[in-house]
């Protein structure tokens, strides 16, 4: 996905945002620091405040490389005395990093052989090459499949499928910055949506389901689904009008009889499918299979710890193993096709994980679930809303594992002082840890649509912001109905 040839717009917001955000990140960190800490804050967690501040703008501004700038936990933490250097980098080798680099390879071996050009078109070709309906084709699949296997493991599988029908439906065979943006940022925020579906979906799912538990109030899997699906219902099509806006009327895309005709004929010359494509899709079905499956998996006898993690790197591993069909020597993969995956995406999303586990380990995510619980004059609506809102911010730079993980224990303890049952407070919060639209390094669908390079910082920022209002507004309604 990595290298991805596009058309359109530079990323970021140009020179001129570039030199605001290396005056404007530093000066706020800075300017923070001038200021003592609020009372109950730690020295240490005021300045993590100042140092997620100066990530942020710039992760916004693109200041230097987003992934680059993932790498100043390492650097700034153990300065600061919020973490020592191996807590600083231990959560850059998490599993969900090494998940990432077994889809990737994964990814790239479909690329190397083309599968996901062969699949791209046959569904391109049942869409008549008509943009909107493609992307919503797309939404549907990664929707439907991301309710039962992780978000991150859909967008690995369909992402590079997306990718390839944005390059089929262009004349001159490059990627089209809009329809190539909302293909793969529908993937990735359909994959996302779909994840609350059920009690699987999405870990944080099942940590709340746990957390429900241990509180004396479970919640059982059809109930789960009966709450969560309208939800999700109704939020994919405000995200496929809000990718699709760019669009409606283009005369780049209003013959469709003509794209069509160039489907038929991509998929004419790709001629009858080869050994290493009907291989590698024997390989990424299987990893599919288990990803889909690992409940029941663990279940028999040695595979009791295995992870969708352990399963991606099972299937990477593999392809160096198997041959191609092609040569006696030549394998599926090599490690020169290996080495192009986007590694900057692992290191972007191990510097979140980074930051998010100096918020815990400081108190900086319980202070402000305290803060919020000493609200006085405030109703029980008006606190769901406020923790939603938190829960959803704070989700955009932390992983929502952690997000959810620090904000259960403010939730109970604020249906603890209100009187106020669990769940009624807790549901709409878990579902919003999972409603991280706008940054790169919010969720594992956001960075893996980020690293084709489709996807400019702008688009996703704007399709974010108006998604996070929507789910705003949606679990709210829920939450008060």
């Amino acid at each position: 996905m990595a290298g991805t040839e596009i058309i359109g717009e530079s990323t970021g917001f140009g020179r001129i945002g570039r030199w605001i955000g290396l005056i404007l990140g530093p000066a706020l960190a800075i300017g923070l620091q001038l200021i003592p800490p609020p009372e109950g804050l730690s020295v240490e967690a005021w300045r993590v405040v100042s140092l997620a501040a100066l990530m942020v703008v710039f992760w916004v501004t693109e200041a230097i490389p987003i992934s680059a700038t993932a790498l100043l936990p390492i650097a700034a933490l153990p300065l600061i005395g919020a973490a020592s250097i191996g807590e600083a980098t231990a959560p850059y080798a998490d599993q969900i990093v090494f998940l990432f680099i077994g889809g990737f390879i994964l990814a790239a071996c479909v690329e190397r052989w083309h599968l996901h050009e062969r699949i791209a078109l046959s569904i391109a070709s049942v869409a008549g090459g008509r943009p909107i309906a493609l992307v919503a084709a797309f939404m549907i699949a990664s929707a439907l499949i991301s309710m039962w296997i992780s978000n991150t493991a859909t967008t690995l599988m369909l992402a590079p499928i997306a990718i390839g029908a944005a390059r089929a439906l262009s004349a001159d065979g490059k990627a089209d910055l809009a329809l190539g943006g909302a293909l793969t940022l529908g993937v990735a925020h359909a994959a996302t949506i779909g994840g609350i579906g059920t009690p699987v979906g999405t870990p944080t799912n099942l940590i709340a389901i746990a957390f429900f538990e241990r509180a004396g109030e479970p919640i059982a899997f059809i109930d789960w689904m009966a709450r969560a699906i309208p939800i999700m219902l109704l939020m994919l099509p405000v995200a496929w009008l809000l990718l699709c806006l760019p669009l409606f009327g283009r005369t780049a895309h209003a013959r469709f009889d003509a794209i069509g005709a160039v489907v038929k004929d991509a998929l004419a010359k790709l001629g009858r499918i080869t050994a290493p494509e009907v291989r590698i899709g024997a390989v990424f079905a299987l990893v599919a299979l288990a990803w889909m499956t690992r409940t029941e998996l663990v279940k028999i006898p040695g595979l009791a710890d295995l992870t969708d993690t352990g399963i991606a790197m099972i299937g990477a591993l593999a392809l160096f193993f198997i041959p191609s069909g092609r040569g006696q020597s030549e394998k599926l993969i090599d490690w020169k096709t290996a080495e192009r995956i986007p590694w900057g995406i692992a290191i972007l999303f191990g510097g979140g994980l980074s930051l998010a586990a100096a918020m815990q380990s400081t108190g900086l995510a319980a202070w402000i679930g305290e803060w919020i619980a000493g609200l006085d004059g405030v109703s029980a609506f008006g606190l769901v809303a406020l923790l939603v809102v938190v829960t959803i911010l704070i989700s955009e730079l932390a992983s929502n594992v952690a997000t959810l993980t620090s904000m259960l224990p403010v939730v109970a303890a604020v249906a603890g002082a209100t009187d106020t049952p669990l769940q009624p407070l807790a549901f709409p919060v878990a579902l919003a840890a999972s409603f991280a639209f706008m940054l790169p390094v919010a969720t594992a669908p956001n960075a893996i649509a980020y690293s084709s390079g489709l996807v400019t910082l702008k688009r996703m920022l704007a399709v974010g912001f108006g998604l996070n209002v929507a789910a705003i507004v949606l679990i709210m309604s829920f939450a008060a109905g």
